[in-house]
């Protein structure tokens, strides 16, 4: 469990500490990211459930490979969606909602085509999705020389499904999240907990997403995770945890505003009045004072 510093009389002390915590997770990720490079294996998985802090850690890979003279491909595998309505009318088939953390909203053949050109051709063929349309609006060309790396990044990345159209590839499987609980003040906050908050504040503000639809796909979002994430990270994945001791106190006025969205009579008052209760006596930071690299940035914005 993490503890984070309280009571801070000016700005430059709320500076320091944010530029501690700062440091030490880029650091122990810069560290991670170095030996993934020079360990001489052209692919690496990225996988961590959602609002982890995957973008940041792929970006700093990427960076890592280009100081030993590589090309990262960095590939999303949420470009490998199926279209939104060729998932909503499976959906509606099975009498459900789409579940896009589901294995079968990936275009599985897609992804096997891909990996096999990445490792026997000259070029690879991926999609681009734009989740503001809500489909598939194009593809891109890739170079697969020998000068050339390549980075999975997704919640999938440990899927099984996928994983063994790279059994024959050699991989480096890295594994984000916030892993462990966080205590601010008396006020306790478990990791689940402190990635839900990212995750109101990031749909909130990234993908047109308010408090209510939030709170409604959370739950599918948790039973993907016991179901397809977790049981899959094995002991040979390097683990990384993305939680900064800083974070409740920057993101509460975020997380606030997000919950004065939700409409009146909302099934999700009772719990959103418990996630207010607990934020009621931490007293806030100001996002400003968050470094524009901070992989915190994913969910709060610049």
């Amino acid at each position: 469990m993490k503890q984070a510093k309280t009571g801070f009389q000016t700005e430059a002390q709320m500076k320091a500490y944010i530029d501690e915590c700062e440091a030490d997770f880029t650091g122990t990720l810069q560290k991670v990211c170095r030996k993934a490079a020079n360990g001489g294996k052209r692919i690496l998985t990225l996988a961590g459930p959602s609002c982890s802090g995957k973008t940041t850690t792929a970006e700093i890979l990427k960076q890592e490979f280009y100081a030993l003279g590589k090309h990262l491909h960095t590939i999303s595998i949420d470009d490998f969606y199926y279209d939104r309505d060729i998932l909503a009318a499976r959906a509606a088939a099975r009498g459900g909602e789409i579940d896009y953390d589901s294995p079968e909203t990936i275009d599985i053949p897609f992804f096997a085509k891909a990996v096999r050109e990445i490792t026997e051709c000259p070029y690879a063929t991926l999609p681009r999705f734009s989740f503001k349309e809500g489909r598939r609006t194009g593809k891109r060309l890739i170079s697969c020389t020998k000068s050339d790396a390549f980075l999975f990044e997704g919640i999938q990345a440990v899927y099984p499904e996928l994983t063994k159209y790279l059994a024959d590839s050699p991989y480096e499987a890295l594994f984000i999240s916030a892993e462990e609980s966080l205590k601010v003040g008396g006020v306790l906050f478990a990791p689940r907990e402190l990635r839900f908050m990212r995750r109101l504040v990031r749909d909130w503000k990234f993908r047109a997403s308010d408090a209510e639809n939030t709170f409604t796909v959370w739950q599918s979002v948790v039973d993907n995770e016991e179901t397809h994430i977790y049981p899959h990270v094995g002991k040979d994945v390097t683990r990384l945890d993305s939680l900064l001791a800083y974070e409740v106190q920057v993101i509460k006025p975020f997380v606030l505003d997000v919950l004065r969205t939700l409409p009146a009579g909302s099934a999700f008052a009772p719990r959103a009045a418990e996630i207010e209760e607990k934020l009621a006596s931490i007293e806030p930071i100001p996002a400003r004072l968050v470094p524009a690299e901070s992989v915190f940035r994913e969910f709060i914005g610049n």
